[in-house]
């Protein structure tokens, strides 16, 4: 199994036994674990240290699947990676699990070496390597990897995770041009079917989102989009 950078993971689970499987398991493959037996213990926590969440939807209390919601709902948790477990495996309750914006959806009983492997393949596509410090530009424009924000002359501005991921892999390797289809491999999710207009459509909310430094973001005709900026500091 590919290194995990040391991602922390939050289990919760109001099972004890799954919880220490879990956790064996994943401390074993090299995560950082953390444990909640509840939505309620949950989100006491600092969410967003957390690489992913992993939620059990039949929870006492609050139940993860509102958990979900309210945390999608905060634009501060909204990016934070999500997969569901449930004893529930029907259709309709998959489809409601995936429009609250969850990334996976996995039923009991399962296989950790799966759940491992679909946890890997979720930080795969919703995590790229952070880059040193806090990317921050002389003229206004500010990009927080941790609380994966945008701020344009001190102003926060909201982003999509789409546009965010746009952003962030253009701002990190300033000059170089990225093709309609690498931006599309690497910004959105695996199973979205999109187009290379759909790169275009983001590429125009994100000029219109950074104001008096949409120039920064630079079409090259026939090859892509990149973006320059002798200004910024990545």
């Amino acid at each position: 199994m590919e290194s995990n950078n040391k991602h922390s993971i939050l289990l919760v689970d109001d099972e004890p036994d799954i919880l220490e499987v879990l956790r064996f398991n994943f401390t074993m493959s090299g995560y950082d674990v953390t444990l909640a037996a509840s939505a309620e213990e949950a989100l006491k926590l600092d969410l967003s240290r957390f690489s992913l969440l992993i939620l059990d939807v039949m929870l006492g209390g609050m139940s993860g699947s509102r958990m979900a919601m309210q945390l999608k709902e905060n634009p501060l948790t909204a990016d934070i990676p999500i997969i569901m477990l449930t004893a529930k495996n029907s259709r309709e309750d998959i489809i409601d699990g995936l429009r609250i914006g969850v990334d996976d959806y996995i039923t009991k009983p399962f296989s950790v070496q799966e759940l491992l492997l679909r946890v890997q393949a979720v930080l795969r596509r919703t995590h790229r390597p952070a880059p040193s410090g806090v990317p921050a530009g002389k003229d206004g424009i500010s990009l927080d990897e941790r609380g994966k924000s945008l701020s344009v002359d001190g102003r926060p501005v909201s982003l999509t995770r789409t546009e965010f991921g746009i952003l962030q892999l253009l701002m990190g390797r300033p000059g170089m041009v990225f093709s309609r289809e690498q931006l599309l491999d690497k910004a959105w999710p695996d199973g979205v079917l999109v187009t290379d207009r759909s790169v275009d459509v983001c590429i125009t909310r994100l000029r219109k989102k950074l104001g008096p430094y949409a120039k920064c973001i630079v079409t090259r005709p026939g090859h892509g989009y990149c973006f320059t900026d002798e200004d910024i500091e990545i």
